[in-house]
């Protein structure tokens, strides 16, 4: 059975909220042409119903025979739902839409994790120092790392070589040095998480001072 399913954990539920909760589950079971042949049937979940519905009131009177005739009506209709959760589920097999038309609720699981976006908002800057620059980008989100590489443009054969990769938490205002004056240089970075990898972001181009 699939992770994606129906739920029927009621009798902790307050009376009201059940009591509205059961009368839905009912009549989608009585007008569903999916739900053919609910177990149980509908007419021992409305029997149970009644009962349940018919005990809550007078037990508002808090005396003890009242509350726990209540108690055991409800624990009747409780179980009565979970077994129907089961032929729901069965019969769904994780279409979540008709888990939905049967009018219980529906575990849809843990969202799956999110690989990040790719930086954008790339900035290069003259540094403090001559052969030093200055980068920053827009962050994509929190508990991120960010890989990142530069380059120098290889003439003879109109290709960028890349060099090692380097890592930070910062999206803000970082000095790189170690370049030659007057030459050309080519930034890329990426963002990493527990999800995984970004792709790279486009080149840029700076002329280093």
């Amino acid at each position: 059975m699939k992770y994606i399913r129906a739920k029927a954990n009621f009798f902790r539920l307050s009376d009201e909220k059940f009591i509205v909760m059961g009368a839905r589950i009912i009549e989608c079971m009585k007008t569903s042409e999916i739900f053919t042949a609910p177990s149980p049937t509908v007419a021992q979940l409305e029997e149970a119903y009644k009962a349940y519905y018919q005990a809550v009131v007078p037990a508002g009177s808090r005396s003890r025979e009242t509350q726990a005739l209540k108690r055991e009506r409800k624990r009747v209709l409780a179980g009565l739902f979970q077994q129907l959760v089961y032929y729901v589920n069965t019969v769904a097999d994780g279409k979540l839409s008709l888990l939905h038309s049967s009018g219980f609720p529906v575990l849809t699981g843990k969202r799956t994790g999110v690989i990040p976006d790719t930086p954008t908002g790339i900035i290069l800057e003259d540094g403090k120092r001559s052969g030093e620059i200055a980068f920053r980008f827009t962050p994509v989100g929190r508990d991120m790392q960010y890989e990142y590489s530069f380059a120098v443009e290889d003439l003879s054969n109109k290709e960028l070589v890349w060099g090692e990769s380097l890592f930070t938490t910062r999206s803000f205002r970082t000095y790189q040095g170690g370049f030659t004056a007057g030459c050309y240089i080519y930034f890329r970075v990426r963002a990493r998480n527990k999800n995984g990898v970004s792709d790279w972001s486009a080149a840029v181009r700076f002329l280093v001072r």
